[in-house]
């Protein structure tokens, strides 16, 4: 299995000039500590948890800074803003002379299909065991889903929205509920709507209310 630490060797005259995408576990660090042992007068370093558009711009006006050798710009974020991606097309597709590009994301469906076509993507992600959601759904009531959902939020913003969505799915699985083809596109959807950056309140309710709903079901058809 490969090492979810292990930096992925980068080279410049490799056969794409338009850089890569590369998939890991952490990107902001692995980036970084890819840059660290770098020569740095070559490499430019873009980290921030969410890639916006202001550092979009930041990335598109270094890249048309001359430099006498190939200049390799790293761009590493937990979440991509669509218009952020969207600023960075035409650069990526037609990169200035001698420049190279290598995102770092956690998962290509972070980012938009038409940045995933204009570089190759390379996974070097070491597959990891999803958690069991954080609420017991054997045991969930309308109760428990509003104390539970208070508390989410508070928080400012979840990298953790996508693994919460499929633990749930999976743990509902293993209790034995079972969804029709309807019930589970409202899971595809709910993905969806985490790479347009809704609220995960708002859509861990839509599929918690569907779950206590699937167990009510269930034990009606049980005690009938």
């Amino acid at each position: 299995m490969r090492d979810s630490n292990a930096i992925p060797t980068l080279n410049p005259s490799s056969n794409s000039n338009l850089g890569r995408i590369l998939l890991v576990n952490h990107p902001i660090s692995a980036a970084g500590e890819y840059y660290e042992k770098q020569n740095q007068q070559n490499y430019r370093l873009f980290c921030a948890e969410e890639l916006t558009i202001e550092i979009s711009r930041a990335i598109i006006d270094e890249s048309y800074i001359a430099s006498e050798k190939t200049k390799t710009i790293l761009i590493a974020a937990n979440s991509f803003n669509i218009y952020a991606q969207n600023a960075l097309l035409k650069i990526l597709e037609e990169p200035p002379n001698g420049v190279i590009f290598v995102l770092y994301a956690r998962m290509k469906s972070l980012l938009l299909p038409t940045i995933r076509s204009r570089l190759p993507i390379l996974n070097h992600t070491n597959k990891q065991k999803l958690p069991p959601f954080a609420l017991d759904i054997r045991t969930i009531n309308l109760e428990k889903i509003y104390l539970f959902l208070k508390e989410k939020q508070k928080e400012m913003n979840s990298n953790t929205l996508k693994i919460e969505i499929q633990s749930l799915y999976l743990d509902a699985l293993k209790i034995g509920l079972h969804f029709d083809v309807k019930e589970t596109k409202i899971f595809e959807r709910a993905l969806i709507w985490e790479q347009q950056h809704e609220k995960s309140h708002h859509i861990l309710l839509v599929l918690l209310l569907l779950i206590l709903r699937k167990k009510k079901q269930n034990f009606a058809r049980q005690n009938f």
